[in-house]
């Protein structure tokens, strides 16, 4: 089966885009270049987050959790994994808080806020571990390693599943999805790490091949997670900022899975937290 030319011109365009950008930031610019855009992925994602889970879109609730994920970010990066959670707990409150003063007007309460609280667990904290792993020694190479590794086994996976798939994976969350596109996923994100791991990072190839494919399962299973999310809310992309990637979510959903164990594996490997 060949891939359709929309389909891979599209993701190679914004490919061609989005690659120089973020490793231009991510190399070449100062530190605070990088955190400003994940601030503003973070900001797009719960946006988008947030138009997939509620209905109902008040705008006050949607500014708490706006300004609650970027209190995550900057919490994450002036104070650490202390101020990383605490973030986290002041950004939850105020939208209980918000729940309390409305709590006369908002249908199905105690489901409102599992899905506020999700939000700021799934995108808001997953994603400040990026401004955790970049505040690492070597924190550019860990998130490039992040990157590659992931995108790479999403783009093996995606070539081989289009063109030797036959067996589904999970066609209840995501029909599309093949064993045999997520074994090409598997072996792209193994080969990628072994390279990456091994020519950047304190890390022997081999070992850093392995964890690779844990992180290709794992990314696997974010990208499935939030398939589930979009499947319930009866929609196809989170978005359509990124011309045939969908929305934000739809391009960060494995690594919003991947990046809080690339950064326990990398503080592990340093010997302590930072």
């Amino acid at each position: 089966m060949t891939v359709p030319l929309s389909a891979h011109a599209s993701r190679w365009a914004v490919a061609a885009v989005l690659i120089p950008l973020v490793l231009g930031l991510l190399f070449l610019a100062p530190p605070s270049a990088f955190d400003l855009l994940i601030i503003v992925t973070a900001l797009l994602a719960w946006r988008e987050f947030f138009s997939i889970c509620f209905d109902r879109r008040p705008w006050v609730l949607q500014a708490i959790g706006l300004g609650g994920a970027a209190m995550i970010m900057i919490g994450a990066r002036l104070y650490g994994p202390v101020g990383q959670g605490l973030a986290l707990v002041l950004a939850v409150a105020l939208g209980f808080l918000y729940f309390l003063l409305n709590y006369g007007q908002t249908p199905s309460i105690i489901d409102s806020i599992g899905r506020f609280s999700l939000g700021h667990v799934y995108v808001s904290l997953f994603l400040s571990f990026f401004v955790r792993l970049h505040a690492l020694d070597h924190g550019a190479e860990w998130i490039f390693f992040t990157l590659a590794v992931t995108f790479l086994g999403d783009t093996a996976a995606f070539y081989v599943g289009r063109s030797f798939g036959r067996r589904p994976f999970y066609p209840a969350v995501s029909p599309k999805k093949t064993w045999e596109g997520f074994g090409g996923g598997l072996i792209g994100s193994g080969l990628s790490a072994g390279l990456v791991g091994g020519l950047l990072l304190p890390a022997a190839w081999f070992e850093a091949a392995l964890f690779g494919i844990f992180l290709g399962i794992w990314g696997a299973t974010g990208d499935l997670f939030e398939s589930m999310l979009k499947r319930s809310a009866g929609i196809k992309d989170s978005g359509s900022v990124l011309l045939g990637h969908g929305g934000i979510l739809d391009r960060i959903d494995a690594l919003l899975f991947n990046g809080p164990f690339v950064y326990l594996y990398a503080v592990t490997r340093g010997g302590g937290l930072v």
